[in-house]
């Protein structure tokens, strides 16, 4: 008899159980059951959505002042796509971002798109001084108390949120955007 090498199966051990793992995992997964909406329901009114920070649900509501006092409402403004943009004056993505956004605005502002940059945490002066300094001519709001971003879940800068005339979120970027490509995401919402 021959004496077995087992160092030569310890390898194809070790990677069988792996597989066999993946496996497990993966009828686990696809056990858990769909809970998206029969296409013969259609979906549920917006009214009915609760709202989250996620594409396909209502935009959670908040109500922030603009540069000049006047309280701006998301939910006053259904009737009307709109592109809201966290952000701030420190951080660069942010900052490269902002012409873009500017051309988008002037070109979507007369086809009822809003667009609303949603300052996180700073000062009214430096987020004037950084609009005026710019030229931006959008709405601008503060997020003096950090309370809107973390309703909208804003891990990461800028994040651009495009929520469609009912208002449901239609689309959601992460990271600087060019003015291609927010055309692009607006017109899931329009």
């Amino acid at each position: 008899m021959r004496k077995l090498d087992r160092s030569k199966w310890r390898l194809p051990a070790l990677l069988g159980v792996v597989i066999l793992g993946l496996l497990v995992v993966q009828s686990c997964a696809s056990a858990v059951p769909d809970k998206t909406i029969e296409r013969n329901s259609g979906p549920p009114p917006v009214d009915k959505l609760a709202a989250a920070p996620e594409v396909g649900r209502r935009a959670p509501d908040f109500t922030l002042t603009d540069m000049d006092g006047k309280q701006i409402r998301l939910s006053d403004l259904r009737g009307k796509a709109v592109f809201i943009n966290f952000w701030t004056t420190w951080c660069p993505p942010c900052r490269a971002e902002m012409p873009e956004i500017e051309a988008f605005h002037q070109e979507y502002k007369s086809k009822d798109v809003v667009v609303i940059g949603v300052d996180i945490l700073e000062s009214e002066s430096v987020v004037r001084q950084f609009v005026e300094q710019g030229g931006y001519t959008w709405t601008f709001v503060i997020d003096t108390t950090g309370e809107v971003s973390s309703l909208y879940k804003v891990n990461g800068i800028p994040a651009s949120y495009f929520i469609d005339r009912e208002g449901v979120i239609r689309a959601v970027d992460i990271g600087a955007m060019t003015k291609r490509g927010m055309k692009a995401k607006i017109i899931q919402a329009l």
